[in-house]
């Protein structure tokens, strides 16, 4: 199997129908499907062959959609580089994940053009990338509870199996147009791979202001949107009488929703405001359209073949949520792992804390890990921490988020100093050197001494509130 069929069946059954809309650009399934032909025709004389991994540091854009589909259609494994990364951490991912080569919108040393905007450079990774047998289509570069980066191996039929579990609650069909404003290369499945194989239209939507945002909406007259509580965030604070009555389907996703945020929105738009929950490991297990309004706060049933459970729960029934179902990962990458290995029992340790009311809806309380959500980004504060603790100045350091009323949360960091007299800005210099400049600290604070646990020692990640 390969999910290029899913973008050609859709152009033979929607050859003219507009695919993706972006400004004034527009593209048809058959558009498309022929574009993406052509383009693996060119990546193929460029010795991309069935196998190779290849990093995409590209922006969202129509041109992303056909860079990934014409390298599935050569047999490549497309792993996503956020282009928000550093040179630092692209070498990272390069070298971790053994890439056979990247494709960026912007020329390196040694790279050859692919067309206008974007450039293929290549690479001879040592020892060279081992498949295992299995049909990838994906590795998303990630960062584990430890730093430890994995990445996690995905197989063209277990992404197939994902869009149909996920159909199941969005109910995506060819009459929908989706508002598109997340990141491509944090959230390119399940979502992008289900509306291309449903023929809907997506609309790549790049406003930051609700103004122009609910213009599009409307000027397009979008059925769905998909966003993370920033964007509703922004949404609820217009203060026009504009309304967006075509929307169908609003989901809220990629970190905690808050009841304020909800609550507004509702008030603002008279529209639910559903959650959802997604793990680039399993993909989309839970979603809440059966009762949004009255369970803000929870991210819903199990979608049908979807197992969840709560493991070793306290008397409040708390505990690590655990799924099964199908869509789960194949393997980690880096360093290999089967899914056998990691799920022996079959249960998938989500890392998250959670509670499963009468009625099976999902509630989350919090993470085993402290990710920083900043605007629908995924932050892992380790990555700061290491970057932190590399200069002379910096004894040991603690980041964290900050909750934020319209950013989900902002980066803070708490530093012990190696000498009092440290100059702080020369810490955030390095920090500028070697970090992404979302996951730059907008605060640096001065401490004696970290928080730490009683009995082992480890730091504290909960934030006080002043």
């Amino acid at each position: 199997m390969n999910l290029s069929e899913l973008l050609d069946n859709s152009a033979g059954f929607w050859p003219q129908k507009p695919a993706f809309i972006e400004g004034e650009s527009v593209v048809s399934y058959a558009e498309l499907s022929a574009r993406t032909h052509s383009l693996a025709g060119t990546l193929s004389e460029l010795s991309i062959a069935p196998g190779c991994r290849v990093g995409l540091n590209f922006p969202n854009s129509i041109a992303y959609v056909e860079l990934t589909f014409a390298l599935w259609r050569l047999g490549a494994i497309v792993v996503p580089i956020p282009i928000e990364c550093t040179e630092e951490e692209i070498t990272d991912i390069a070298g971790s994940l053994r890439l056979n080569a990247m494709i960026g919108a912007k020329p390196r040393n040694g790279s050859t053009q692919i067309e206008t905007a974007s450039f293929l450079t290549s690479f001879r990774p040592t020892p060279p990338s081992d498949n295992h047998g299995l049909n990838i289509a994906f590795i998303r570069f990630t960062s584990g509870t430890t730093s430890a980066r994995k990445g996690v191996v995905l197989c063209h039929e277990t992404i197939r199996d994902r869009i149909a579990v996920a159909n199941q609650g969005l109910k995506i069909t060819s009459q929908d147009t989706v508002i598109w404003c997340l990141p491509m290369s944090h959230h390119f499945l399940v979502t992008i791979v289900l509306y291309i194989a449903q023929g809907a239209t997506v609309i790549l939507a790049r406003h930051v202001l609700a103004e122009p945002f609910l213009h599009a909406i409307n000027q397009w007259q979008g059925t769905v949107l998909y966003a993370s509580p920033f964007h509703y965030a922004m949404l609820a604070r217009d203060k026009s009488d504009t309304a967006m009555d075509s929307i169908r389907l609003a989901v809220s996703t990629t970190c905690q929703l808050t009841q304020d945020v909800a609550e507004q929105f509702i008030a603002r738009f008279h529209r639910p405001l559903a959650q959802a929950l997604g793990v680039i490991e399993l993909g989309i297990v839970t979603l809440n359209t059966g009762d949004p309004s009255h369970r803000w706060n929870s991210v819903g049933q199990p979608l049908n073949g979807v197992e969840i459970r709560v493991l070793s729960p306290d008397d409040e029934g708390r505990g690590e949520i655990a799924v099964r179902g199908p869509g789960a990962l194949d393997a980690y990458a880096s360093p290999w792992m089967s899914r056998v290995q990691i799920a022996p029992d079959g249960w998938f340790r989500t890392g998250d804390i959670g509670r499963i009311d009468a009625d099976g809806y999902l509630f989350l309380l919090s993470r085993k890990t402290a990710v920083i959500n900043l605007a629908g980004r995924k932050v892992f504060p380790e990555e700061i921490e290491a970057v932190l603790n590399r200069h002379p100045a910096v004894r040991e350091s603690r980041a964290y988020g900050r909750p934020h009323p319209h950013l989900g949360e902002v980066i803070e960091a708490d530093l012990v100093l190696a000498s009092g007299d440290a100059a702080l800005e020369s810490v955030r210099a390095h920090c500028r050197a070697h970090l992404a400049p979302f996951k730059i600290p907008t605060r640096l604070n001065v401490v004696t001494e970290l928080p730490r646990t009683a009995v082992t020692g480890k730091i504290r990640r909960e934030v006080i509130a002043v």
